[in-house]
């Protein structure tokens, strides 16, 4: 029985270097489609009903997070399938992009979603309003835990789909000239 050649670990070539670049990359790009789409299909908050000491506030706030939480599960299974596609054989480059560039991509969201929705709520307030209205009326994710959901679905892909590739995959052969 032939065992494939013992590979170091931190052992790694320019391409390998270069595709968890790219996965980072990617990743960190993922960060604007995200943030849109969570600026345009989160639950919008009745800011009438807020001064009128409705308490509808706490139900928009966490449907505003659960949807995000949920787009960036889609964005880390298409950036899981893509550094698997692209990367299987790089090594440790790969899952550190994917899990920086997921990092900084769930940021980005946050950031881009908060700029387009947050000061538009705020205005509906009228001049005056207490701190705490402006905070409970201000569109952002309130979980901070679900920024990491985009890298853990990324890197959770990444290793479902290597392990299963073990079992799927032919292995390769050594070349005689190593066979010693």
């Amino acid at each position: 029985m032939l065992e494939e050649p013992r590979r170091r670990f931190w052992a790694v070539g320019r391409s390998g270097l270069f595709t968890g670049l790219l996965c980072a990359l990617v990743m960190a790009a993922f960060g604007l489609p995200v943030g849109l789409l969570w600026a345009l299909t989160a639950p919008r908050l009745n800011v009438r009903a807020v001064l009128a000491g409705s308490e509808i506030v706490f139900d928009a706030q966490a449907g505003v997070d659960v949807y995000f939480a949920v787009i960036c599960v889609v964005a880390g299974l298409i950036g899981g399938l893509l550094g698997f596609w692209r990367g299987r054989d790089s090594g440790w480059p790969v899952p550190v992009g994917l899990a920086l560039g997921g990092i900084g991509g769930s940021l980005l969201a946050s950031w881009i979603g908060h700029a387009l929705r947050s000061a538009r709520a705020v205005s509906q307030l009228p001049e005056g309003a207490s701190s705490l209205v402006i905070q409970l009326v201000e569109f952002r994710l309130r979980s901070p835990g679900f920024l990491l959901v985009l890298p853990i679905v990324s890197l959770l892909v990444l290793s479902v789909l290597s392990w299963l590739s073990l079992f799927v995959m032919p292995r390769r052969e050594m070349p005689r000239s190593e066979q010693t």
